[in-house]
This record gives C-alpha cells, structure tokens and sequence, in this order.
C-alpha cells in the first residue's frame, strides 16, 4: 500500500513537472470551448456577455452636426489611450479627415471625473505640430504627468516606420496644458519646427520627468518596431536574431507592433503585441525571451490589451479572430499566465456610416490604464477595469468592466443588483441606470435615442439559464417618442426566442403602464400582456431555444444615413423603464 502510494506521488509530481513546462512554453495560455465555438456571423460571436458591462460612447463623428463632434466634421478617430490623472480619465486620440495616417490631422483628448459624462473634444497638440501615437500619457516618477505625441515634420502619409520623433508638454494638476518641447529630434533638426527642446524648460521638474520618461525602456517599446530606443531596442525588432528555421519568421513583417506590457503574479514582465506574439522579461525589459504565439491565444492585427486588475487579478482584451475585429472579448486568470471564461465586452456591430482608408469595422485598438499613466487617483479603478477602443475607426468608446470578473460577479441574480444591467450607451442614444431608494435598489433604466443609425439597450443577464420566464416591469415613454421599444428574450448564442415591439402610441407620457411576459421553453411559445386592456397574446418562439439567457429593453432600429448631412440628431424617443421583475 505504502509503495502504491508512493507511486502515485510520484506520477503526480512528474504530471505537475510536465504541466510546468507546458506553460513555461506557452506564456499565455487560454482554457474553455468558447474559441472553438465563436461564431462571426454574429456581431457578439454567440458569446456570452461580461456582467455588468456599460459600453459608453466618448465621441461620436459626424459630417451631418459636426458642432456636436469635434468642430469640423472630420470622420476618421483612432489610435486611443487612456490614463489617470488628479481625479479624472483622460482619452487621447488621432483624427483625420477620413483616412488613416493623412494630412491634415490632429490628437484630441477628452476628460471625465465619472468615465461617463465626457468632456467635448480639445487638441491635444496645436494642429500641424503632432501626429499618432500608441500612447499619449506618462506619468513620471517624480510625480508630473506628460502628454506625448509624434513630431510631425511633413504633410505626407505618414507610417509608424516614420514616428520617430516626439513632442512632449505637460498635463497641469488644475488640468491645463504647458507649453510643447521636443522630447526626442528628428534626425533631421531642421524638421523641429522651431519648437524648444524639453531641455530648455525652465522647470527643472520637467526636464527631469522628460528624462525619466526617455529611461523607460519599457514604456517606449510600446511604439511599433522599437524605434524610439533605437540600438537599445530589444533584438527580436532583427530578424537576422531569429532562428532560420522559426516558422513565425514568415511573418516577421508584423512583429514589434502595438507591444502592452504587464507584470504577472510571479513578477516577470510580460510583452503582447500584434498577431497574438508574446513575450518574457525576468529583467526589466532588459532581455526578452524568442518571440512565441501561443496557439490558445489567437489575435489579429486589431491589437490586444493584458493588465493587471485593481483586485489583484489578471485580464487580457482582444479581438479573437485573425481577421475580424469582433467581438471585442475579456478573458481573466489568477497569475498572469493562464486565463478562462471567455466573455464579450463589446458586441455590437453598428454600421460604418463614411468610407475611408484601412477601415475595419468593429471595436478595435483595445488600450486600458497601464501602470505608467495613472496616479492612482480614479477611485473607480479599484472596482472596475477600463478600456478604450475605436468603433469602426470612427467613434471613440469606453467600457467599464465591474470587478471582480468571472464566476464571483455573476452569482447576485436580484433585477436590481449592481452588477444586474449591462448597457450600451452611444452619444446620442444614452442608456443610463439611476438608483433610488434608502438602500439603492430602486432601479430606473431611461433608454433615449436620437440616433439614426445606433440604439440604446440595457441587457439583464440571468445568473443561471431559465426553462421558463415571467418578466413584468413598468413603462412610460415621452411626447416625441417615435422610436418603438423593442423587448428580446434571448437563449444560448444569441438566439431570439421573442422579439416583441411595442409602439409608443400605446404608452402614456404621465401615467406608468404594466407590461407582462411569460414565456415556457418546454411549450416554446410566449405570452404578452401589453397596454391597452387586459387582452394576452400568445405566440411561437421566432427561434427555437432551450433556456432563456437573458432580458433586453432597446430602441428602434439602426440604419446608415442616406447622406452625410443626414447623419444628424433626430427627435429624441425615450422609454424610462422601472419595477422590472423577472422570475422563474
């Protein structure tokens, strides 16, 4: 017996030496079936939602009312980062008229104390003097906060290859801007523009945060292809490091784009970039090992976002396609190597509504808070992971991600719980959730839309799939209303099992209508009681489902403008939505 289990250890020890070296090979690895089973001919690939997601549009472009987007109509915005500073989010970008990485240009930022409300867009940089980066914020270790951008020195299309000059100034506590220096030459001086070199601020603090800054190795790998450290970049950028018998090397041309970085449990530094490679530093940044693309871990071109999480925890956001830039995913772990529970973030796919060069449709350019652009001060950061990203590399959007992630956010099934509503809220369709009540827990949802190519929804996710349903809740909808409301009951993969649509002329604009649904998924019919009288309805499913998922209240339909000028506000419809009951 005691030989048996001496043997048994034994297996043990060399089953868990085997499983060492699996993920010693494997730097990331990805557990679950949702990769196998997502499905692109949906917008959400038939995954399952992150609870508790609000998806909040910063900015909205727009040639139609171009006073209500950034002042000139301009249609093309990407290129995102975020940072933290002095109590607000700031979200720097790059915008062009209509293509990618053209004249003219301009980086804007925008700020907020609540990641919700958002400031209207301000240039980051005078136009003329600055041109797209992967990051824009450094907050250096003396304290001071930077805003960095590339030096433009011509009007010609510009490539990341030719980024390599930068122009700094500072983010003031009060919020204002200081004065643009030169943070790294162009080779050639003439193209400096006549703008003073960081060196020859009068604060000393400044230079010194400049410095600090132009040490980080780490944080200037971040732009394409380790330009900005020139011989001090890490030697993957040369493909004459790689092994000639690397099968990777074929695509050597993608490497070293768009690198995130964050420390794991253990205390390595990890790099992510483009087309899924990663790689390990157990020095800082000062050795790397060979580039890997672990095949749990599959991503495009579209970028891809790993942090540390104010619990502890670890999440990575991407895009899980080689090709397409949908759904916008989040995947989590305990110690930075291995993640699970594969859940969508952003899943919408509105349409692209101006053409323009290199535009993929879908949320894409994925960046969060990283650990060199936030003084700790957004207090949300504790219990939320924020992301920024661009739709359609037109709208600028945000993401708040309730923490903590996984199994332990999803067990309060109350309609009321904090975490009970997912939201989607673009600029001029806002979805907003207030709460009531001694305790909080009096809900109002107000879905309002005067877009006409986007909705407002909120989505009530059910902690454990339901054979069958009976949802009540009370509604109200406004004079202008226009927009019908449209009630989905959802089953696994997006399924509908009932669409109902009800008109606002059936609705008060004072008084608070009942609206009652049960639905049976053994008899795959639904049963409606709406306003107007005590008269049921009861109809088929539209399609078929074993288990209901979840609850969805939205707005009318989408539509692309038939013409620039149209893309503009119409009357707004809004539903204020209170008492929702679901139950079994």
């Amino acid at each position: 017996m005691i030989i048996r289990l001496l043997l048994l250890l034994l297996l043990l020890s060399v089953a868990a030496a085997l499983s060492s070296t699996a993920l010693a090979a494997d730097p990331i690895v990805i557990e679950g079936p949702e990769q196998a089973s997502l499905d692109l001919n949906l917008p959400n690939g038939g995954l399952e939602p992150a609870r508790g997601v609000a998806n909040i549009q910063v900015f909205r472009a727009s040639r139609g009312a171009p006073n209500l987007a950034d002042g000139k109509g301009w249609t093309y915005h990407h290129h995102v980062d975020l940072a933290a500073w002095k109590g607000r989010l700031y979200l720097g970008w790059n915008t062009t008229a209509k293509d990618e990485d053209v004249w003219p240009s301009r980086e804007l930022y925008s700020t907020s104390t609540d990641g919700r409300q958002w400031s209207p867009p301000r240039e980051l940089f005078p136009m003329g003097t600055s041109t797209g980066s992967r990051m824009y914020f450094f907050r250096a270790p003396n304290g001071r906060m930077l805003a960095i951008a590339g030096l433009r020195t011509t009007q010609e299309q510009m490539t990341e290859r030719k980024k390599g000059a930068l122009v700094v100034r500072e983010i003031l506590a009060d919020h204002t801007l200081g004065p643009v220096h030169v943070l790294r030459p162009p080779a050639n001086a003439a193209n400096a523009k006549s703008l003073p070199p960081y060196q020859a601020a009068s604060d000393q603090q400044l230079v010194q945060a400049c410095q600090q800054l132009l040490a980080n190795k780490t944080f200037l790998e971040q732009a394409d292809y380790g330009y900005l450290l020139g011989d001090a970049r890490m030697k993957w950028h040369d493909v004459e490091n790689w092994p000639a018998d690397e099968p990777s090397r074929a695509e050597f041309n993608r490497f070293g784009k768009a690198m995130a970085f964050y420390h794991r449990k253990d205390g390595a530094l990890v790099a992510i970039m483009k087309w899924g490679w990663v790689l390990v530093s157990r020095d800082e940044g000062a050795t790397w090992s060979a580039p890997v693309r672990p095949p749990t871990f599959v991503s495009g071109m579209a970028k891809a976002w790993p942090q540390r999480t104010g619990d502890g925890r670890f999440a990575i956001v991407y895009d899980p396609h080689l090709q397409h830039r949908y759904p916008l995913v989040i995947v989590h772990g305990d110690d930075g190597v291995t993640f699970r529970d594969m859940r969508v973030v952003h899943g919408d796919a509105p349409p692209i509504r101006y053409p323009g060069l290199y535009k993929s449709p879908g949320p894409q350019y994925v960046r969060g808070i990283s650990e060199w652009s936030s003084d700790g001060s957004f207090a949300d950061a504790t219990q939320a992971m924020w992301v920024c990203y661009s739709v359609n590399k037109e709208d600028i959007w945000v993401s708040r991600i309730p923490l903590p992630l996984g199994d332990a956010n999803d067990n309060d099934d109350s309609d009321n719980a904090d975490n009970a509503w997912n939201t989607y809220s673009p600029k001029w369709a806002p979805a907003s959730i207030a709460r009531d009540g001694r305790d909080g827990r009096d809900v109002t949802l107000t879905l309002e839309d005067c877009d006409p190519a986007d909705w407002a929804r909120a989505t009530k996710m059910f902690a454990k799939p339901m054979t069958a349903l009976d949802v009540s809740f009370d509604v109200r909808a406004n004079d202008a209303a226009t927009e019908p409301l449209h009630i989905e009951l959802t089953g696994p993969r997006g399924a509908r099992a009932a669409t109902i649509t009800v008109s606002p002329a059936r609705l008060s604009t004072t008084e608070w209508f009942t609206i009652r649904i049960q639905a049976s998924c053994a008899e795959k019919t639904v049963t409606i009681r709406l306003p107007g009288g005590d008269v049921t309805t009861t109809l088929p499913f539209g399609q078929p489902a074993d288990a209901l998922v979840s609850l969805t209240l939205r707005t009318g339909d989408r539509a692309a403008p038939a013409s620039a000028e149209r893309d503009r506000p119409t009357s707004a419809s809004r539903y204020d939505i209170r008492n929702v009951v679901t139950k079994p």
